[in-house]
């Protein structure tokens, strides 16, 4: 049988035709092709596996080529291993885990699965000659058939492990299998007795693979899908024992149908046995690697568990105990040597277990695994001592390596105690202890907003604190506060809350109703107001301003302090030293003033203000000589508001000077206007306190003035006795600067203040302006003190004016003290500009007449 089989093999002669030449061209367009294709594929590591299947594919076009023009299969042969061979270089680069150790372990395991098929198909399908009977064409077809089947089954191991575009790299693994077998079986048909349809069947085949392949590289750049791949270590594991048990049934087989396996079929099968025994040993020097990486993570993890001050347990979900890292640097005592077994809550702080166990419940009723909780219980360390802990605890029952819950317990006490203190910190007064104005407000909020328990506020204010700090040291200062506290804090109730609000402020909530916490209140002030000795230094003495405001006074928390700050605002303008009790007018009258000030800012430039003239007039010919300018403020809300209520407001806000400057202005302007026209009339404007000490207010009306050429005589400054009367050197020094700038100066409401003849003899005054309560003596039939007033004018040869003047009695009353000029609502009340202008018109037009009539 051999024999005849070796001389239909020699006497074979190849004559390759259309077919073959259809193979070289699929085989060397696919090449182009892929080539080609290959280009915008990923990154250059990406690209290098298709690059060496187009040069697989070449080179296959070209030994078919080669072939057809040397008439060998020689060339077929030679053409496909290389081609092969390249191919399977190029199926261990796909991308898989490992680097080159996973490659060579993909080629092993390959090359195992590879040859047993072909073991298979060959003890069943194959020639049964004997190895030194096989021609050199059968020897070149068999090396290639098992550089195939390496080839194939390297690639399908690639195809199943690769980690990106499974789909793509199964459908290139399958177009080169093709053209792998086709090459296989056009060897074989031209070495033994086939018909002529196979070889062009194999012709098809490979052609089909080419196009497979081409086609892969074109997926591989217009879709490129999915870039990562799952594991499939169930199809891995057929992959290698399928193959293995076709071998061994095959050997099976033949021994019992066939007799013993030849020769090339024990070669073949020794190829087998050598391919396992390699991976076998890459197998084990690859488990003695991941043993010694395991050991090593153990030892990591050990001495990472040692270091740590986390104590790390695994629960069961009972709860209990699994686990505990080996060590730690300190230990929990559960009372036993040992706490495996032993229920978590047991380990806690009774008072803490019941919050444990609500939580730990939780956590193991929720259907949604790998959450996290965090619980702060009290465990009792190796030593007894309950320690402040805060343990996380994992739920890893999803890993199957784990199965529990993983609880990492953390001493946190001092953690807490810093806690602890900077509440302390953040809710107590550093100097007093008391508490400060966020403890006060956190407990109005807690306990007062919208509760039904009566309670009281108490704003508590020392008087003149400041004047301590000021004479005798902040150390001092800090003392008396510290004793303040210690006072208050002693005379009140357990439950009372005292805190320090900042300063020399303080306040203290009692739960009581108004009536009660005045007593307190007045009981708190008597004790504050007993002297403060400190060693032997000097003595203090304080008084106490209290402001009360009862919760049913307010809406809110904020409404009740402010009740209260408005309470002692009262007290503070009433006198000092005293207790006062909210009172909503006065709340009223702190509000329209407060917009008052907000609305003084910005009058002038609104042009909200304006000046009235209330004309002086001359005794006893009726003349007007002059006028006093009155400052009037119409706002556009509020309408017209009294001077006695926003002129104090300006002298408080600061807006004095901003105040006077605007009036010295529309004075000049008006004494500039009636020059213009001829009247010789002067006019005066009060100068307030502030100004009084202004270096700056002389040369400023001199400028005003000398600006619109009116004689500075035509001014009169008027200041007030009781101004005058605080600091006269340097009052008198500033007015005795103005005055010589030729501005005249007018002492006004003399004899209602405290000033002194000597005083008086000091002062550069050219005019004094009797009080209008002395004037109103008139009424009663007595006005000795404006008669004294005028002669001690006349003097001093002072002008003397008597303002205020209601009534004829008493103009009939100042007329007879010889007063020479009056002022007052009966003659005239304050004019506007254009009422006062054509007074001044109207008084020039008679003087003119008068003179008229006397010339004549």
């Amino acid at each position: 049988m051999a024999t005849a089989v070796a001389r239909a093999i020699s006497g074979i002669v190849v004559t390759p035709g259309l077919w073959t030449t259809i193979l070289v061209v699929a085989a060397s367009g696919a090449g182009v092709v892929v080539w080609r294709i290959s280009d915008p594929i990923g990154t250059a590591a990406e690209r290098a596996p298709y690059r060496r299947f187009a040069v697989g594919l070449g080179i296959a076009g070209l030994g078919s080529a080669l072939a057809i023009i040397a008439a060998s299969t020689t060339m077929i042969a030679v053409g496909g291993i290389m081609m092969m061979l390249l191919f399977t270089e190029a199926l261990t680069r796909l991308p898989s885990d490992g680097g080159r150790a996973a490659r060579l372990r993909n080629a092993l395991d390959g090359s195992f699965i590879g040859t047993c098929l072909l073991f298979t198909g060959w003890v069943l399908l194959g020639p049964n000659v004997g190895g030194p009977e096989v021609a050199v064409e059968y020897g070149l077809a068999s090396v290639t058939a098992v550089v195939a089947a390496a080839m194939l089954g390297i690639g399908v191991v690639s195809a199943v492990r690769t980690t990106t575009y499974r789909r793509r790299h199964v459908l290139l693994v399958s177009g080169l299998g093709l053209v792998a077998l086709a090459h296989v079986g056009i060897l074989i048909s031209t070495t033994g007795p086939a018909s002529v349809w196979t070889c062009r069947v194999m012709v098809l085949l490979g052609a089909v693979g080419c196009v497979l392949a081409a086609g892969a590289t074109y997926l591989a750049r217009r879709y490129p899908g999915s870039a990562v791949a799952q594991p499939l270590p169930r199809v891995d594991a057929i992959l290698a024992l399928v193959p293995a048990s076709l071998a061994a049934v095959s050997a099976l087989i033949h021994a019992v149908a066939m007799g013993p396996l030849t020769v090339d079929a024990v070669l073949l099968g020794m190829v087998v046995v050598v391919t396992l025994s390699i991976r076998q040993l890459l197998a084990k020097m690859d488990v003695r690697h991941y043993a010694e990486e395991v050991a090593d993570g153990e030892e990591y993890l050990r001495s990472v568990v040692a270091g740590s001050s986390d104590f790390i347990t695994v629960l069961d979900e009972n709860r209990r105990v699994r686990w505990q890292a080996v060590s730690s640097t300190w230990r929990i005592d559960s009372g036993s040597r040992d706490i495996i077994g032993s229920s978590f809550s047991d380990l806690v702080h009774p008072d803490d277990a019941a919050d444990v166990d609500r939580y730990l419940s939780g956590l193991l009723a929720e259907p949604c695994r790998q959450r996290r909780i965090q619980i702060d219980a009290r465990i009792r360390d190796a030593d007894g001592v309950w320690r402040d802990t805060e343990s996380t605890i994992a739920d890893q029952r999803d890993v199957p390596q784990v199965n529990g819950l993983v609880v990492h317990t953390r001493d946190v006490g001092k953690r807490r105690s810093l806690e602890r203190e900077l509440a302390k910190l953040a809710y107590a007064d550093s100097l007093t202890s008391l508490s400060n104005r966020r403890a006060l407000l956190r407990t109005l909020e807690a306990d007062v907003a919208g509760g039904s328990i009566p309670c009281t506020l108490l704003a508590i204010d020392l008087d003149g604190f400041k004047n301590v700090n000021d004479t005798q040291g902040h150390d001092i200062g800090d003392a008396v506060l510290k004793e303040v506290a210690r006072r208050i804090k002693e005379n009140l109730r357990p439950t009372d809350v005292a805190a320090r609000l900042g300063g020399d402020e303080f306040a203290v909530l009692l739960w009581c109703d108004p009536e009660n916490a005045y007593q307190i209140a007045e009981r708190l002030r008597a004790v504050l107001a007993e002297p403060y000795q400190f060693d032997r230094q000097a003595t203090v003495f304080l008084s106490t301003s209290i402001g009360l405001a009862g919760c049913s006074t307010a809406d809110d928390v904020e409404s009740m302090l402010r009740n209260a700050d408005l309470a002692l605002r009262s007290a503070k303008q009433g006198g000092k030293n005293r207790i006062e009790s909210y009172d909503a007018e006065f709340e009223q009258r702190v509000r329209r003033r407060n917009t008052l000030e907000q609305a003084l800012h910005g009058a002038i430039d609104r042009r909200e203000l304006s000046l009235v003239y209330q004309p002086v007039i001359s005794l006893p010919h009726r003349r007007i000589v002059g006028a006093e300018a009155l400052m009037r403020w119409h706002h556009p809300e509020l309408g017209a508001v009294s001077p006695a209520e926003f002129i104090p407001i300006v002298e408080e806000a600061g807006l004095s000077a901003l105040f006077t400057a605007w009036t010295l202005d529309q004075v000049a302007e008006r004494l500039a206007a009636w020059r213009a026209a001829g009247h010789q009339s002067w006019i005066s404007m009060n100068l307030s306190p502030r100004q009084l000490h202004s270096q700056q207010f002389a040369t400023n009306c001199a400028q005003a003035l000398l600006q619109r050429g009116v004689p500075p005589g035509r001014l009169v400054v008027e200041v007030t006795e009781h101004d005058v009367a605080q600091d006269i050197d340097v009052l008198a020094a500033q007015l005795g600067t103005l005055r010589g700038t030729g501005v005249r100066i007018a002492l006004d409401d003399f004899g209602a203040g405290y000033s002194s003849l000597g005083q008086l003899h000091r002062l550069p005054v050219d005019i004094l302006k009797i009080d209008r309560n002395l004037v109103a003596g008139g009424d009663r039939g007595a006005a000795p003190l404006a008669d004294v007033v005028v002669r001690l004018g006349e003097r001093l040869g002072l002008a003397v004016i008597a303002e205020g003047v209601e009534s004829q009695l008493q103009l009939d009353v100042v007329e007879q003290a010889g007063c020479g000029m009056v002022q007052g609502y009966l003659l005239f009340r304050p004019l506007a500009v254009d009422d006062i202008d054509l007074l001044l018109a109207q008084d020039a037009a008679i003087q003119r007449k008068s003179h008229l009539a006397i010339e004549s």
